[in-house]
């Protein structure tokens, strides 16, 4: 399978092919400001070298962050561009998943036999993302037929102290993970080696990967009680309750696109993959400009005022989807509750749910088209959720079509689950996913 990966999410700029876990080339320009123009003469010298076109390659794969918010929009579109017309599947990557294959790729050793014992070893990203914060993503690897699969644990953007206690909690909580002991002190334990298996970690080392690494090195290596070991011939090897902490190489602390395809592969074979629509950023903390707007944002239970208000532009402001009468019956049923979003004094979103017996069935979740990717269906959410346990609702389900993969993301996000499925609900055609919380 030839596989033509882009990252285009740090400073450099990287394009790789390869057939399944072999690279045939690997390109890379490391001048941030040029991405959108070096870009696409670097797909066409890498398939010229290789001898290939479009059409030999059988999967394409792309970083989707977090980084530069430029950066990632650039390869996205061209993905979604190739995908599109060729109609090749694709799979998107985060830059933190990147950073962990990084570290197979480094080929960091904690035994002294020189090989790295993953399924024992916690992995943490780090992306300086300024001002003293990071974008931190936490994983390990499991072995499952001879193959590295990245499990990823945590996922997150906090200032550094933040980040570290995030980290510490992780490495205490691997204690006894895989047994009913998890809340029993060893002590207490009759059978000794239970006891024993219960003071142990999970995790025997602990591998910090990124240039968040490098620029707060200082910080983490104060915060873990840790043995650095540099020769492993010199030193001890970590005791059963310590752990080892090491850091990447220089070189192996920026994401790239070879990592970018061995994740893809790995992920396609566990049939892990999409189309054009299907992929999207992962902007884990907003830009300042978003945040600012955000914060403007308000939500209030929804007035027979806002119901007049909206009704004029509904089908083109809204989304032609939504029909104003059936909206004015849920509002004016005495078991339905609804909020609207206003932007100054713009409304700019709606959602409601119905109450039947000890459940809020949620009846829809709109945003109006021109104010989308500002959180508002994020803020509508959560004053559902907030109003559904004020009444002691035990339940709270949805359903959603199949292709609405933002909306997807959004509830899931929430920690909805997918319970059920509807045949061709939707205009008889396509299905709809029911979930719930």
């Amino acid at each position: 399978m030839k596989i033509l990966s882009i990252d285009t999410s740090s400073k450099i700029c990287g394009v790789t092919i390869s057939d399944n876990e072999n690279v045939l080339i690997h390109l890379s320009n490391d001048d941030e400001k040029t991405h959108s123009v070096k870009l696409m003469p670097m797909v066409d010298s890498a398939l010229k070298s290789t001898n290939l076109s479009l059409n030999d390659i059988s999967l394409l794969a792309v970083c989707t962050g977090p980084g530069s918010f430029t950066g990632v929009r650039i390869g996205i579109a061209t993905v979604k561009a190739f995908s599109d017309v060729k109609h090749i599947p694709i799979v998107g990557v985060s830059s933190l998943e990147s950073l962990a294959y990084n570290v197979i790729e480094n080929k960091i050793t904690t035994t002294t036999d020189n090989s790295l014992n993953l399924e024992n070893t916690l992995i943490c990203s780090l992306i300086d993302a300024k001002n003293n914060n990071v974008y931190c993503g936490i994983y390990n690897f499991s072995n499952t037929d001879g193959k590295a699969i990245c499990n990823q644990i945590e996922m997150f953007a906090e200032d550094i102290d933040t980040t570290i206690a995030k980290i510490e909690a992780t490495v205490i909580d691997s204690k006894a993970i895989n047994n009913e002991f998890s809340n029993v002190k060893a002590s207490e334990i009759e059978n000794v080696e239970t006891a024993s298996n219960i003071s142990k970690p999970k995790f025997h080392t602990i591998v910090f990967v990124g240039n968040g690494a490098i620029a707060h090195q200082v910080k983490l290596k104060k915060a873990f009680d840790f043995i650095n070991v540099q020769n492993l011939n010199t030193a001890s090897a970590p005791s059963a309750t310590s752990m080892l902490v090491q850091f990447a190489e220089e070189n192996f602390n920026l994401q790239n696109s070879n990592s970018v395809a061995m994740s893809a592969l790995t992920k396609y074979n566990q049939g892990k993959f999409g189309y054009s629509s299907s992929i999207s950023p992962i902007y884990l903390k907003k830009s300042q400009a978003e945040r600012a707007l955000e914060e403007k944002v308000k939500i209030m239970p929804m007035s027979d005022c806002d119901i007049d208000a909206i009704t004029p532009n509904f089908e083109t402001d809204f989304d032609k989807f939504w029909n104003i009468n059936t909206l004015k019956n849920d509002f004016a049923n005495s078991n339905s509750v609804y909020f609207v979003a206003k932007l100054d004094d713009e409304i700019v979103g709606f959602a409601g749910f119905l109450k039947i017996c000890d459940e809020a069935n949620i009846m829809n979740i709109v945003t109006k088209a021109n104010k989308r990717q500002l959180g508002i269906g994020s803020k509508l959410m959560q004053a559902l959720i907030d109003e559904a346990k004020k009444q002691n609702l035990k339940n709270i389900t949805l359903e959603v079509n199949d292709k609405n993969i933002p909306a997807i993301k959004l509830y899931e996000k929430f920690n909805f689950k997918r319970i059920g499925l509807r045949k061709k609900y939707y205009n008889n055609t396509d299905d709809a996913i029911i979930m719930s919380l």
